[in-house]
C-alpha cells in the first residue's frame, strides 16, 4: 500500500507491505511542495517515487485534509442502513450552496438509538479539490482506490497506538486528540472508538490563541452533546505540541493531557530504532498516513467519486473474468491434448478412446455452460441501467420541492416513484424531466393527491415510466 497526503507546503508518502498479519513500513519519506503548480507536483510525485524505489503502486491512498472538507452532525429518522442512504444522499446539496453533481459525500454511522433515530458523521467536499488530486495522480499514470478523510485517519492512530478498546460500555470514556502539523492543527473528538467530532483550523504562532481554539471547540461538541471531555492526546510536532500541552494544562486541569509521538504506532523504542523518521518528523507530522497504514479496517469513509468506485469495481470484475477465461483455455487445452493424443493411438486403443469420450463429454459440456455463462456477463457488463445508474439518474433530475420515499426498480423494465411534493407543478416537472432522460420513457402520473400537514398543502404523487435499452459505449 502506498499512501499520500497533501499539505500546503509538503508531499507525504508511506509505503507498508503485509506479512502475515504484520504490516511492514518500507518507506516513509517527504518532499517540499510550496509554492509549486500541480503539473510540477506530478513531477515530484513521480521523482520521489523513483527515489524511493518503488516499482509498482498496486493500492495507492490519499489523505484529504479536514480544511478541505464540511462536517455536519446529523440524525435521521431510521436505523436501516440503506434508509441512510438515501436520506443522506438527498441531504448533501441541501447543506452546502452547490449543485449536487458538483458535490462528493460519504458518510459514518456515530450511533443507532433505541428510539429509531441514527447519528450521522456526514462529509461533504467539492468535487473540484477531489478531481485535483485525480489530475495530479493521473498525470503520474497512477490510480486512486481510496480517498480518506484526514480525521478518520487521526482517529485510527490513536486506535493503533493506544489499543483502548473497553468493553464494558460503562467504562468508556469521550476525548480529544489533536495533531499539530505544519500549517494546520486537526482535532478530532471521540467517545471510546467512535469518531463523533472533528475541526480543523491553521497553525498559529502564539501558543495561547490557538489554546482557544480549541477551548471553543471542546466548549461546543459538550454543549451539543452534553458529553464532557476528560482526556486529551496531542501529537505531531513534538515541540510545538509540548508548547500547546501546557497552555491546555493552564485550562483543563482535571483532564488527563498527554503527548503522543506519531511513531509510536511503530514501537515504544522508535528514537532508538527508528532515528531516521524520527528525524524527518521533527518538523512534519506523520500521523494521517501511519493511521490508515496501521489501522485501514476501522477506515469506512472513501471520497473518491461514485464513478471512479464504479469504474474499479468493473475492473475488478474484468480481472476475475480474465481469470476464468484463462482457467477456461487452459482446461480446454488439457481436454484437446487428452483428445488428440487418443486419436493418434493405435486402433487397438479405439475402445479406450471412446471410453475417454464419454468420460470427458460431461466436463466439456460444464465448460460450454460456463463459455456460455462468460459470454452473458460480458454482456452485462456491456450494458449501462443497474439499478445505481437509474437511481443516481432520478436524484439528479428530481425538483428541490420534491422529496422522493420509495423506487420501486424492476432491472430492465420499469420504474415506479412515490414521494411528497410542496407543490402540484414540480409533480409534472419530475415527470416531464423523467422523460427527457435517456433512460426513461413513457412516464405516467399514476395519482397525485393534496393533503394539509401541519397547516401547509402537500402533494402524495405516484410515477411510472418504462426503461430504456442503453449500450454502454465507454468500452
Amino acid at each position: 500500500m502506498v499512501i499520500l497526503q497533501f499539505t500546503k507546503e509538503t508531499l507525504k508518502l508511506l509505503r507498508t507491505v503485509r506479512k502475515g498479519q504484520k504490516t511492514v513500513l518500507l518507506n516513509l519519506t517527504k518532499k517540499s511542495i510550496a509554492g509549486l503548480s500541480d503539473e510540477a507536483i506530478s513531477n515530484t510525485i513521480q521523482d520521489l517515487i523513483s527515489q524511493e524505489k518503488i516499482r509498482k503502486v498496486n493500492q495507492l491512498v490519499i489523505s484529504i485534509p479536514r480544511h478541505l472538507v464540511t462536517v455536519r452532525n446529523l440524525r435521521f429518522p431510521s436505523v436501516d442502513d440503506a434508509e441512510l442512504q438515501s436520506m443522506v444522499g438527498l441531504q448533501a446539496g441541501k447543506q452546502l450552496p452547490y449543485p449536487t453533481d458538483e458535490l462528493i459525500w460519504d458518510f459514518k454511522v456515530i450511533e443507532k438509538n433505541p428510539d429509531g433515530y441514527s447519528d450521522i458523521f456526514f462529509v461533504i467536499a467539492h468535487r473540484n479539490a477531489i478531481d485535483r488530486f485525480l489530475n495530479i495522480l493521473a498525470d503520474c499514470k497512477l490510480r486512486i482506490k481510496r480517498i480518506v478523510l484526514s480525521s478518520e485517519a487521526l482517529l485510527g492512530w490513536y486506535l493503533t497506538a493506544y489499543d483502548s478498546r473497553p468493553k464494558d460500555a460503562s467504562l468508556v470514556k469521550t476525548g480529544a486528540v489533536i495533531d499539530i502539523d505544519t500549517s494546520y492543527i486537526d482535532v478530532v473528538i471521540l467517545r471510546g472508538e467512535r469518531l463523533e467530532f472533528s475541526r480543523s483550523f491553521p497553525f498559529k504562532r502564539n501558543p495561547e490563541e490557538m489554546a482557544e481554539e480549541i477551548r471553543k471547540t471542546f466548549s461546543s461538541y459538550e454543549r451539543e452533546s452534553s458529553k464532557k471531555i476528560s482526556f486529551v492526546v496531542l501529537t505531531g510536532i513534538e515541540e510545538r505540541a509540548a508548547i500547546l500541552k501546557a497552555c491546555i494544562e493552564n485550562m483543563y486541569k482535571d483532564e488527563k493531557i498527554d503527548f503522543a509521538h506519531p511513531l509510536k504506532v511503530l514501537s515504544m523504542d522508535y528514537r532508538e530504532t527508528r532515528a531516521d523518521y524520527f528525524d524527518l518528523s521533527r518538523d512534519t507530522s506523520f500521523s494521517h498516513i501511519l493511521g490508515i497504514a496501521y489501522n485501514s479496517k476501522d477506515i469506512v469513509m472513501n471520497l473518491l467519486p461514485s464513478e471512479e468506485k464504479e469504474n474499479l469495481k468493473k475492473q475488478a470484475r474484468r480481472k476475475m473474468l480474465a481469470k476464468a477465461t484463462l482457467l477456461l483455455s487452459v482446461m480446454i487445452c488439457v481436454l484437446s491434448a487428452v483428445f488428440i493424443n487418443g486419436l493418434i493411438n493405435t486402433t487397438r486403443q479405439v475402445n479406450l478412446i471412446n471410453s475417454k469420450i464419454k468420460e470427458t463429454a460431461p466436463r466439456v459440456k460444464k465448460l460450454k455452460e460456463i463459455s456460455q455463462n462468460i459470454a452473458l456477463i460480458r454482456e452485462h457488463l456491456n450494458m449501462k441501467g443497474s439499478s445505481v445508474d437509474v437511481i443516481r439518474e432520478v436524484y439528479k433530475i428530481v425538483p428541490q420541492a420534491v422529496s422522493v420515499s420509495v423506487l420501486d426498480f424492476e432491472l430492465g423494465r420499469s420504474l415506479t416513484i412515490r414521494g411528497v411534493s410542496s407543490d402540484l407543478s414540480s409533480v409534472f416537472k419530475f415527470s416531464s424531466n423523467l422523460g427527457k432522460s435517456d433512460y426513461f420513457e413513457e412516464c405516467q402520473i399514476k395519482y397525485a393527491q393534496k393533503r394539509i400537514v401541519k397547516t401547509k398543502e402537500v402533494v402524495d404523487f405516484e410515477l411510472s415510466c418504462r426503461l430504456r435499452k442503453i449500450k454502454d459505449e465507454s468500452r
